[in-house]
């Protein structure tokens, strides 16, 4: 709302742009794997990444520039310079100029909803109070819990949604997720903050179950017969940890044992919890489900389905043949006549009889003509289709895996929880942020539906023993 506000400027925030403020400034190198949401990042990430999120953090706070240290305010002046003289904006420029530029949000509405508002930081705030100042708004609601503020390192403030009391105030008392085993955990590990409002909820009539498990994050194996038997079951599973890197394990499991995987709340960046993402057919994973299209489907290929899995191979056709295959073959050819062409074109003729073989003959074949670049792209695909069947690649996955700050608003029918923190994390448990750390673990418990798994701890610095 505040970028459409504002008229849409161009963003600094974007990859090139920020390869291009690294380029002139290489001392605050960014990574595109830093996760700032890892309990880990104060510990870990560039200098450039912890750089930025440091500057965000005390523009949402809105705390004044004198009380910012030196090295924030020496990042800033570089940074906005570069914005300046490139005519850019970031994130937190647009929510001030939609502030002091705009007299109320697009379209003047009457009502305006704030949700999440625990998570809110108070340069956000300012923004939600001068546009439902507006005599257009007649309205302004506000939804939030602060027990899942999470966002703090972010800027997020959830004492100004406690604090500003609205005219009307309801507590939504039923959860039609959490049963009765899991909210009683639940309720009494968020207790233990010691700056909450005491707020209560009803579980769901089920009665549902926490178990203990041996499994840690270096350790996982003993969570497959629990993920093997939810499957089974036509369950949910979900597998989180405080960071990133402590799912690299749990995923290695994963990948060995042809279990399809996935975090739909978290599709972009290089976490590898998403290798079956669908990105069209140009991505290797699309390549194989084309060229697995007559089991998957049970019709051959047209031409774009067939240029897809051609694209990712090698060795197939003769000399030149790829190329005339794409000039003689149209979009209206029908799929027997797209099949002559392959035919047509092929370096050895036993190739077709081979390729058109019902699995793992076909999957052999495919594995043995991929280009070494699409190699490892692949292997996983293919091992599920050799492992649980063609139709494996076709279903939405079951097993989810992520950070549990990315699995917020999230559930899953059995949740399992690992409880190791970093040393940056465990610094934070054992000092002043041990309220964040608990509201963390509190919104990791609650993804529950029916069944709860505790793991155990490998390093000693897990918040429970």
């Amino acid at each position: 709302f505040a970028y459409h506000a504002i008229g849409t400027p161009p963003l600094a925030e974007t990859p090139d742009s920020l390869r291009e403020f690294v380029d002139e400034h290489p001392q605050w190198t960014m990574s595109a794997l830093a996760d700032p949401e890892d309990v880990s990042f104060s510990a870990g990430g560039n200098e450039g990444d912890k750089a930025m999120q440091e500057y965000q953090r005390y523009r949402n706070l809105c705390a004044p520039r004198e009380a910012w240290p030196f090295s924030v305010i020496e990042y800033a002046t570089a940074w906005e310079d570069f914005k300046q003289q490139t005519g850019r904006i970031d994130f937190s420029d647009m929510i001030e100029l939609a502030t002091t530029d705009t007299e109320c949000a697009v379209q003047e509405p009457a009502v305006i909803v704030a949700d999440e508002c625990q998570d809110t930081s108070r340069l956000q705030w300012r923004l939600l109070e001068h546009w439902t100042a507006d005599a257009a708004c007649e309205k302004f609601v506000t939804a939030g819990d602060p027990d899942q503020s999470v966002y703090r390192w972010a800027g997020a403030d959830s004492a100004y949604f406690i604090e500003h009391v609205p005219m009307r105030r309801k507590v939504l008392e039923q959860s039609y997720r959490v049963p009765r085993a899991v909210h009683a955990l639940a309720m009494d590990w968020i207790s233990k903050v010691t700056d909450r409002e005491d707020v209560s909820y009803l579980p769901r009539d089920a009665e549902g179950a926490v178990h203990r498990t041996a499994a840690t994050y270096k350790y996982p194996d003993p969570l497959l017969p629990v993920i093997e038997e939810a499957l089974d079951k036509g369950q949910t599973v979900m597998i989180q940890a405080t960071c990133g890197y402590m799912l690299r394990q749990t995923i290695d499991m994963l990948r060995r044992e042809a279990i399809p995987f996935a975090n739909p709340w978290r599709t972009k960046g290089g976490s590898g919890w998403n290798p079956l993402l669908p990105r069209g057919k140009a991505s290797t994973v699309g390549a194989v489900r084309e060229f697995l299209r007559p089991h998957l489907e049970g019709r051959l290929w047209d031409k774009a389905s067939a240029e897809a899995w051609l694209a990712v191979l090698r060795g197939v056709f003769v000399h030149g043949g790829k190329k005339r295959f794409a000039e003689n073959t149209t979009d209206r050819d029908t799929e027997d006549e797209v099949l002559e062409r392959i035919a047509q074109y092929l370096s050895d003729e036993a190739d077709l009889s081979r390729l058109l073989a019902p699995p793992p003959a076909c999957l052999d074949w495919f594995d043995e003509h991929l280009l070494a670049s699409k190699a490892q792209a692949a292997q996983f695909p293919l091992h599920i289709a050799r492992e649980r069947g063609v139709q494996a690649l076709l279903e939405e996955p079951r097993v989810y895996i992520g950070s549990m700050h990315s699995f917020k608003g999230a559930e899953a029918d059995v949740n399992i929880v690992l409880p190791d923190l970093s040393y940056a994390g465990y610094a934070e448990w054992l000092g002043n942020g041990r309220n964040d750390i608990l509201r963390l673990l509190y919104v990791a418990i609650t993804r529950t539906r029916e069944t709860l798994y505790l793991g155990s701890s490998c390093t000693g610095m897990g918040v429970w023993s």
